[in-house]
Formats: C-alpha cells, sequence, structure tokens
C-alpha cells in the first residue's frame, strides 16, 4: 500500500509538533482524493485504503479499512485552520501556527512508489493551501535521508502478511521498519534503544502497539485471542494516521507463454521475496518457445 507519514521526530521542534497533532494528519488525509488518484495512477484498478499495519487486511481489520479515506477538502480545511496554519503573509498558502513558512518537500523514489501519486497527492495538499514541492531521488539518497531523520515527509510502499507479523515485530515498533523500508519516528526509535537516555520518548498510543504486537505474537494464531489484539493494532494505525494510505491496487505478474509450472501468484510481497512462495526453481522454459 503506497503510503505517507510525517515526520513525528523532526528536528524542528515546530514542524514536530504540528507532524505529531492528529488532527493534522487526519486533515491531510482527508484532502487526499483517492477516488481520482486511484483512475489517474491506478486505471481505476485498486481500493482506496488506509494504513492497518497488516496486508492483506485480515477479517479482524476489515471494520477499518476506509477510515479517514474520504475525500473532504472544506474538513480538512477547516482542521488546518483550526490549527492556527493560516496565509500570515498572503501569499497564498498556509504558514505554521508560529507564523513561519512551511514547504512539504516530498522526495521520492521510484522503487518505493510511483512518480504521479506523489505528485498528485503533493497537488491534494498545495490545493487545501499547504505548499508543497516534489523531487525524485535515488533509492540510496532516499534511505540515507530518511534514517537521519532528515525528511518532512517519508513516501514508500508499507504492509505486512500476517504471518510475517507473527514472526517479526519490526512494522508495528519505531521506526516501523528496516533501512530499506518505509521508516518514521526514528527519535522514538533512539529513546527506546537507549532505553530513555537519548532520543524522543513515543507517545501512548505507540508504547501501546508494542505491547499489543508482543500480545499477537504469543496468542494462538487464528484464535479469538489473536483476532481481538488484531483488530486493537488494526484501530490504533486507523486512528493515530501514523502512515497515510492511499489506494491498494494490484500489482501485474508478467508471465511468458514459453515459461511453464508457473502457479497464478496469491501475493505479491516484498517479505516473500516476491516469487518464493512459488518455488521458481520448478519453472521450466519449454523448448519449443
Amino acid at each position: 500500500l503506497p503510503s505517507f507519514s510525517f515526520n513525528v521526530t523532526s528536528p524542528d521542534e515546530t514542524k514536530r509538533a504540528l507532524f505529531n497533532d492528529v488532527a493534522f494528519r487526519e486533515a491531510m488525509s482527508l484532502a487526499i482524493n483517492r477516488d481520482e488518484l486511484n483512475e489517474i495512477a491506478f486505471f481505476g484498478l485498486g481500493t482506496p485504503q488506509t494504513y492497518l499495519g497488516f496486508s492483506p487486511v485480515p477479517d479482524f481489520a476489515a471494520e477499518f479499512v476506509d477510515a479517514g479515506t474520504g475525500y473532504d477538502p472544506d474538513t480538512a480545511m477547516a482542521a488546518l485552520d483550526g490549527l492556527g496554519m493560516v496565509d500570515a503573509d498572503g501569499d497564498g498558502f498556509r504558514d505554521l501556527p508560529n507564523g513561519e513558512k512551511i514547504t512539504l518537500n516530498l522526495q521520492f523514489t521510484t522503487q518505493g512508489i510511483g512518480g504521479e501519486v506523489v505528485e498528485l497527492v503533493a497537488q491534494y495538499w498545495s490545493d487545501v493551501g499547504v505548499a508543497t514541492t516534489v523531487k525524485e531521488v535515488t533509492p540510496d539518497e532516499y534511505r540515507a535521508a530518511q534514517s537521519a531523520n532528515e525528511l518532512d515527509v517519508q513516501i514508500w510502499q508499507q504492509g505486512t502478511p500476517v504471518a510475517i507479523a507473527l514472526g517479526s515485530s519490526e512494522r508495528f515498533v519505531p521506526p516501523y521498519g528496516s533501512y530499506f523500508d518505509h521508516r518514521v519516528g526514528m527519535g522514538w526509535a533512539e529513546w527506546i534503544d537507549s532505553e530513555g537516555a537519548s532520543g524522543i520518548e513515543p507517545p501512548q498510543y505507540a508504547m501501546d502497539m508494542i505491547a499489543d504486537i508482543d500480545a499477537f505474537q504469543q496468542a494462538v494464531p487464528g484464535s479469538a485471542e489473536a483476532a481481538e489484539i488484531g483488530k486493537r493494532i488494526a484501530k490504533n494505525f486507523a486512528d493515530s494516521y501514523l502512515f497515510i494510505g492511499t489506494v491498494n491496487a494490484p500489482a501485474p505478474i508478467y508471465v511468458r507463454n514459453g515459461l511453464k509450472n508457473v502457479p497464478e501468484f496469491q501475493t505479491w510481497s516484498y517479505e516473500y521475496y516476491r516469487t518464493y512462495p512459488y518455488r521458481p526453481t520448478q519453472w521450466f522454459l519449454a523448448e519449443d518457445n
């Protein structure tokens, strides 16, 4: 699921306070026209979806899948007004609550997200008065800046199959991914790793999720207890808008006719290295192709 997140541990304290406000993150989610985004970037084949931690979305999380995905720019602008983000200098764009200018620099790499998705989201945010710029960079540049806590907005695909979540808590604990993934909350991760000696103390919802993913992994898979805990995790993601999901669209799999014994893919996931579950060692090329 292509997702956006705001740097909740930004070194700029004014931006950090704004990015940590759930009302701001919700407003920026409501400003995104996901139906139009789906038509333009995904040929109408996707489904607008919030980010719930798990993908595909399990039954226990299904009720939250649409949370915050409605397009409501008027509500978004009213919320931004309420946060004190007004156009103080008359340049046509909102400023920070303290009057300082803000321009969201959206750096991205096509390895992690389609350029048209970023450009459209940038336009939607500009339409509600938040100035943006878009810059494509290399994957190495992006990852280095992300892990150095230098970005205002993190942009990458995000999602975890339940089977992986049962064995790895990485996507549920700050910074919510490895060096190669979508990371946010680098300062929170530092606080956790240093046992509070440095970094920024995470909010309660982040600490609750750490406890819940531990409990989820200890519960019997598929049990009512596991579903209850998983539902709590999904609701936490939906309520916090820590990751702002866009459109969940199918990833096309192209197979040459001459390549035999290739089953129909049921998942497309980095965690499975795309083809690994489908035993590519047993594929073969027909001699007459």
